[in-house]
């Protein structure tokens, strides 16, 4: 068990709707290329990447996209996650989420969201559902994560998931950890608890998910545990590209 620096005291902060500040710990080109290790396996490992700036529905968008691949006896997985997110407002405008599991696909979904008008669909539906304002995907989260300030012991509610009904976000700081970067050195790192109400998803409840980001300006996301059924795989940084 990797060891936490508990906080004195848990804070309960609404997070306000505010714009993402100008001057983001991101840009095009950073890429992240993770390690995936489960016991004493390395079973696969995850790629994410700031791929550039898209125009969608007239918007620059920020395209993220997220790649991640288990393989251990008799089981496989791949999941591919891309979110196109405004550059200047910072919300979600399309959101795909593909994942295969042993040869069979279990989600294809391309989400088009439009949170002026309050509603989302899924390409293969014709419904649509109700969405909050300013929304954010299951991706964009992470990239909205690493803007926020955050205050040990803090919990913080973020009503800005796509899915209406499957708000708040919520996010509690666990502590601090000290964890060794690919360059050999080591790195003071927020520890995070993110809950996403999403079944399939990589910060569901279920997963019990812990997210470590860089205590500086750059807030690197350098470690990633999640539990994916069978166990909890740690996804550890052993690469990183910064932007062009």
């Amino acid at each position: 068990m990797i060891p936490f620096v508990a906080g004195a005291l848990l804070l309960l902060q609404a997070v306000p709707a505010t714009p993402v500040p100008t001057t983001v710990p991101f840009g095009v080109g950073e890429s992240f290329e993770y390690d995936g290790h489960y016991l004493f396996f390395s079973p696969g490992g995850a790629t994410m990447t700031v791929v550039g700036i898209d125009t969608v529905r007239g918007v620059p968008s920020w395209h993220f996209q997220l790649t991640m691949h288990v393989t251990v006896p008799l089981y496989k997985n791949r999941s591919d996650l891309e979110s196109w997110t405004g550059v200047n407002d910072f919300v979600s405008r399309r959101f795909v989420h593909v994942i295969n599991e042993n040869g069979k696909q279990l989600t294809n979904d391309d989400f088009h969201i439009f949170g002026d008008s309050g509603f989302f669909r899924n390409h293969e539906e014709s419904a649509t559902r109700p969405t909050p304002p300013r929304p954010l995907d299951d991706l964009a989260f992470v990239y909205y994560i690493r803007t926020m300030e955050l205050k040990t012991g803090g919990r913080y509610l973020v009503p800005r998931y796509f899915r209406e009904d499957h708000n708040p976000v919520e996010v509690t700081v666990i502590g601090h950890d000290s964890i060794e970067m690919p360059d050999g050195s080591r790195c003071f790192c927020w520890v995070l608890h993110p809950v996403v109400d999403e079944p399939n998803g990589l910060f569901s409840k279920k997963a019990d998910a812990r997210l470590w980001l860089t205590d500086d300006g750059l807030r690197i996301p350098v470690q990633i545990r999640s539990d994916i059924g069978f166990g909890a795989v740690t996804l550890k940084l052993r690469k990183l590209t910064r932007p062009h």
